[in-house]
C-alpha cells in the first residue's frame, strides 16, 4: 500500500505527488523537493544540522529510523488520522522534515504554514500538534492576541533552542498543552521531553520510551536507542541523571570558558543575565593575554537597557563577568532562530 499524506484537504502519495507539485512555491515546494526524496527507492534521506555550535554538515539517515521515531512520537503526542498538524518550520532541517514523517505514518492532516514569527496567527482552524521554536512563542506572545494564537493549537512541542524564564513564565497562562523537546539531528529529533506548563511543569527531561541514557566521565549525555540504530552517542551535552532516568542539561562541554584555570559554563552566566534583564543575549570566550580566556558578551536590544545589563553583571560572581561587551544589532542565529555560538565568537574574536 502506497503511503500517503493529507495535505490541506489533499491526498498525496507517490503516483500523485508531480501533479500536485506543479506550480507550488515556499513551503510547499520544499515539501514537495522532500516528498520526492522520501517516495524514492533510495532506503536514506539526507539531513543538514543546524549549525548552533559549529559548521553545519550533512548526514545520511534510515527512513525506517525516520518511522520508528515518528511512530512514537504520535504514540506520544495522540495523533492519528482525525488528528491536524501544523507544519511552519523549514524543511531544509530535521524538525520539519519529521514533522512530515508523523503525518505519514499516522494519516493525521498536515496544515501548511510559511515558516514565519507568529505562525498561527492566521490558521482558520484549530490544530491539535504544532512543533515551533521558541523564538516564534515569544514573538506570538507579543501580539495582542498572542495568547489566543497559541490556544489555536492543543498541543505545543518547543524545541530547537533556548526557552529563556521569562518565556516559560508567559507560558504558564496558556492553556494549550506545552512540552520542551531534546534531542538533535543526529538522534532524529526529539528522544525526550519535559512539561513546561500545567501542574506536571518540570525542569527534568522524561526519556521517551527505548531510550537509554548514561553518563561519559566528562559528564556528558550518552544516548542509545536500538529502535533508531543508535549505539552510545556521546553529545556534547553536560547533563545530570537521576536514577529514575531523567535528566536535565546543565549546559554544552563546548561552551565552557576556561579562564585563568576556572571553568565557567556560558550558560549559567547566560541564564543568569536573561532572567535579571529579560535581553536576548549570547556568551562566548574572548581572548585573553593574562586569563587564556575570559567571558564575552554580545547582546541586542534598546541602548536604554545598558544600565539594567550592567547592574546584573555587577551582581553576578566576579570571575563570571563579562570582560568583552559589545551591543550588536542582531545577535547571530541559524535558520531555525537558534543562536549561533560559532558566528557570535568570530565576531569577538
Amino acid at each position: 500500500m502506497l503511503e500517503q499524506l493529507h495535505i490541506n484537504g489533499e491526498a498525496i502519495n507517490a503516483d500523485t505527488l508531480s501533479f500536485w507539485q506543479v506550480g507550488k512555491t515556499g513551503i510547499a515546494a520544499e515539501l514537495a523537493d522532500f516528498l520526492n526524496e522520501w517516495f524514492s527507492p533510495e532506503s536514506t534521506v539526507t539531513l543538514h544540522t543546524s549549525g548552533s555550535t559549529g559548521k553545519p554538515k550533512l548526514m545520511r539517515a534510515s527512513k525506517d529510523a525516520m518511522r520508528a521515531s515518528a511512530k512514537l512520537s504520535c504514540e506520544v503526542f495522540q495523533l492519528k488520522n482525525e488528528s491536524k498538524a501544523l507544519l511552519c518550520l523549514p524543511l531544509r532541517y530535521i524538525a520539519g522534515k519529521m514533522m512530515v514523517v508523523r503525518a505519514l505514518v499516522s494519516g493525521a492532516e498536515l496544515v501548511l504554514q510559511e515558516p514565519c514569527s507568529t505562525p498561527l496567527e492566521k490558521l482558520i482552524e484549530p490544530v491539535d500538534f504544532a512543533p515551533l521554536v521558541p523564538m516564534q512563542a515569544a514573538t506570538t506572545l507579543q501580539q495582542p492576541n498572542g495568547k489566543e494564537q497559541l490556544e489555536r493549537a492543543r498541543c505545543i512541542l518547543l524545541g530547537g533552542g533556548f526557552i529563556n524564564t521569562s518565556l516559560e513564565e508567559e507560558l504558564q497562562h496558556v492553556n494549550s498543552r506545552i512540552y520542551a523537546s531534546y534531542g538533535m539531528t543526529e538522534t532524529l529529533s526529539h528522544i525526550a521531553l519535559r512539561h513546561v506548563n500545567g501542574h506536571e511543569r518540570s525542569e527534568w527531561y522524561t526519556p521517551l520510551r527505548g531510550i537509554l541514557l548514561s553518563l561519559t566521565p566528562e559528564n556528558t549525555l550518552s544516548v542509545s536507542a536500538p529502535h533508531l540504530g543508535i549505539t552510545q552517542l556521546t553529545t556534547n551535552d553536560i547533563a545530570e541523571l537521576r536514577p529514575d532516568g531523567k535528566f536535565r542539561i546543565c549546559g554544552r562541554k563546548d561552551s565552557v570558558i576556561n579562564s585563568g584555570g576556572i571553568k565557567i559554563q556560558a550558560e549559567d552566566v547566560e541564564m543568569a543575565l536573561t532572567a535579571a534583564t529579560n535581553l536576548d543575549l549570547i556568551v562566548i570566550p574572548a581572548p585573553d593575554e593574562v586569563l587564556g580566556q575570559c567571558v564575552a558578551l554580545l547582546w541586542e536590544g534598546p541602548i536604554s537597557a545598558e544600565a539594567q545589563l550592567h547592574e546584573a553583571i555587577f551582581a553576578l560572581p566576579a570571575y563570571h563577568r563579562p570582560r568583552v561587551i559589545r551591543h550588536v544589532n542582531s545577535l547571530p542565529r541559524t535558520a531555525t532562530g537558534k543562536l549561533s555560538r560559532s558566528e557570535a565568537a568570530a565576531l569577538i574574536s
